[in-house]
């Protein structure tokens, strides 16, 4: 059943587009497709759910399908004509009652503004053969905050993607990894694999791992000279990296750190790392400018 805070009155969206009434009932069947998405497990959803103005934009932008776009009262102005570019002004927009949006998604994270979009294609380990920049594997790291901020920082700094090894994740599009990776885990191939999966990988492409330790005698600094295309290596912060996956490490550096500190945040330790070897290929471009002209 479904009612009106204003009877009579429809939401007027972007373009002038004239929407349904308020929905104000849980059981409306565009209010009931977000339950059911909300309860399929991650891996096994066709359509997936995005939340907030920053995700849905970006998504956008990298070109994902969009199924339908939902407010609550009073966040029609967060529906700005980014969000109905050519390719998806028919998307069915909803505006949702307050009271509606609560029963939803009950003790989950509530969004004003949210939406429900079709599933890209699940990223492989050969999508990151034809980008450029560094591989970034996260062995055994396991919160959606910290692979969503290194997603954002590997983006940011030009690596090639992200692998994610024991993850505990059956989907790199999980409702709380979109949103910690601020809606970039569409602009970044986040794979999932298994350990043998990327060791056969990377012996295939021959391709270098580095990893970070703090026992290790190479300051990461030197990261930066190396000239080839490398695997960056990066455990949990109290489990480190799996026996399997060190013993491939041909590099392995120490980020220096003042005494009565144990480690760097998983984050912050990769941002370090992404960083160095940017600067090291800035230098080496440089140079070459410099003989050229």
């Amino acid at each position: 059943m479904r009612h009106t805070t204003d009877p009579g009155k429809a939401w007027v969206g972007p373009r002038g587009t004239a929407l349904e009434a308020v929905i104000e009932s849980t059981c409306h069947p565009a209010v009931r497709r977000v339950a059911d998405v909300l309860r399929t497990p991650s891996g096994a959803q066709r359509v997936i759910l995005i939340d907030d103005e920053e995700n849905i934009a970006q998504a956008l932008r990298c070109g994902i399908r969009f199924d339908s776009l939902y407010a609550t009262i009073g966040m029609e102005s967060a529906v700005p004509e980014i969000f109905i570019p050519a390719g998806a002004r028919h998307v069915p927009m909803h505006l949702l009652s307050e009271r509606t949006v609560k029963e939803l998604f009950g003790n989950d994270k509530r969004s004003r503004v949210f939406a429900l979009a079709h599933r890209p294609r699940r990223p492989t380990l050969g999508d990151l053969s034809d980008r450029d920049g560094d591989i970034v594997v996260l062995d055994g790291v396991r919160l959606a905050g910290n692979i969503g901020a290194i997603t954002r920082t590997a983006c940011a700094l030009g690596a090639a993607g992200v692998v994610l090894l024991d993850s505990g994740l059956t989907s790199v599009l999980d409702r709380r990894l979109i949103r910690a990776s601020r809606g970039l885990v569409f602009s970044l191939p986040v794979v999932l694999a298994s350990r043998q999966e990327l060791r056969d990988y990377l012996r295939q492409q021959g391709i270098s791992v580095a990893g970070l330790a703090v026992d290790a005698s190479t300051p990461l600094n030197v990261i930066s000279t190396v000239r080839r295309r490398l695997a960056l290596l990066i455990g949990g912060e109290r489990t480190g990296t799996s026996d399997d996956m060190d013993v491939l490490a041909e590099h392995r550096y120490r980020i220096p750190m003042t005494s009565g500190v144990e480690s760097f945040n998983v984050s912050v330790a990769t941002g370090i790392a992404l960083y160095e070897r940017r600067e090291g290929r800035m230098s080496r471009w440089s140079e070459t400018c410099a003989q050229l002209r």
